[in-house]
């Protein structure tokens, strides 16, 4: 990956700010928001997955933090390899994860899937990327909102 980011850059283009990695700040938010919400692991790692998939921005016709990968893309991304990930025990726990996102408010259903069709999910958190000027060698901020942890979680003190 840093050969490829180093590579993308070497040819001129600035390859992690120029919109070419999807996901990128989705990704980030998603970290913060299962952490708040105490999402459960199989939850957090489709959120996740979901995160990673979708554009953090508009890009042409495509809808920014939407989702719409099958149940067996889910499935892998919840540890179920092929053949596996086509099996009834893999749909349902893609179910059980999706439901659970869906009660805590972080996704929401666009479109439902069938008859060829997969269902579509919005992320329900903001994956813009910051308007900052930034320093090749300075790390990515996290993108924080209100009530995402910005102000009101603070780390709890060691008592020792």
């Amino acid at each position: 990956m840093r050969r490829f980011l180093r590579d993308r850059a070497h040819r001129g283009r600035t390859a992690l700010f120029g919109g070419e990695l999807m996901g990128l700040y989705a990704a980030k938010a998603a970290v913060l928001v299962a952490a708040r919400l105490s999402l459960g692991n199989t939850a957090s790692r489709l959120l996740m997955h979901m995160a990673l998939e979708c554009w953090d921005e508009k890009r042409g016709d495509q809808e920014p933090r939407r989702y719409f990968g099958g149940r067996e893309s889910s499935a892998i991304a919840l540890g179920f390899c092929a053949p596996a990930n086509g099996s009834e025990a893999a749909f349902r726990a893609v179910k059980r994860a999706v439901r659970e996102l869906v009660a805590a408010g972080v996704i929401t259903r666009v479109r439902a899937g069938g008859r060829g069709v997969t269902s579509e999910y919005e992320l329900m958190f903001d994956s813009a990327r910051p308007q900052l000027v930034r320093r090749p060698n300075d790390p990515i901020p996290l993108p924080f909102i209100g009530g995402q942890g910005d102000t009101d979680w603070y780390p709890q003190r060691a008592i020792f």
